[in-house]
């Protein structure tokens, strides 16, 4: 496989994982940054009845795989670096407020730049070497993407039935 063929495989990910402004997804749907749009603290924080998360424990969810994957593509430095406690499934702030719900934002944004910023520099030779016992570094840049669509439709669920369980 050319260099060029290789690139485009890079290119093509973070289009996907991170596309332009403007850019309609090819699925129809909110990206995950545009999933978020809106959403107040108290919204992020409900739990609609039987559900196991909300949108602001997804939400950070999503930050925490971001950090994962890069970590691989860095060198597989070790855990402990991602700032809140709990690791995949972390825990919300004792007091969830919209300055907590903010600074989520921000570390979501922040682990979500540090990724493509990571793969930039990857080498695209590598895209099809196990990173882990079972999954190549092109498994894990495709599942993140769809980790990221799963999650938005969880997300835009819980926001409906946000809506029609407060509007009562």
């Amino acid at each position: 496989m050319g260099n060029d063929t290789l690139n485009e495989r890079i290119r093509d990910f973070l289009t996907a994982f991170n596309p332009p402004p403007g850019k309609r997804l090819w699925y129809g749907g909110a990206s995950l940054f545009g999933s978020l749009r809106g959403v107040s603290a108290a919204q992020a924080a409900w739990k609609a009845s039987g559900q196991a998360h909300c949108v602001w424990e997804l939400l950070l969810h999503c930050a925490y795989s971001r950090y994962n994957v890069r970590r691989l593509f860095e060198g597989g430095v070790e855990y402990g670096g991602f700032p809140r406690p709990g690791g995949y499934w972390a825990r919300l702030p004792a007091s969830p407020d919209t300055a907590s719900w903010k600074a989520d934002i921000a570390l979501l944004k922040q682990e979500h730049e540090r990724l493509a910023a990571a793969v930039q520099l990857f080498d695209p030779f590598r895209l099809d070497e196990l990173a882990t016992q079972e999954h190549t570094y092109m498994d894990l840049l495709w599942g993140i993407v769809m980790h990221d669509l799963y999650h938005v439709g969880e997300m835009q669920v819980l926001k409906k039935l946000y809506l029609l369980e407060t509007r009562q």
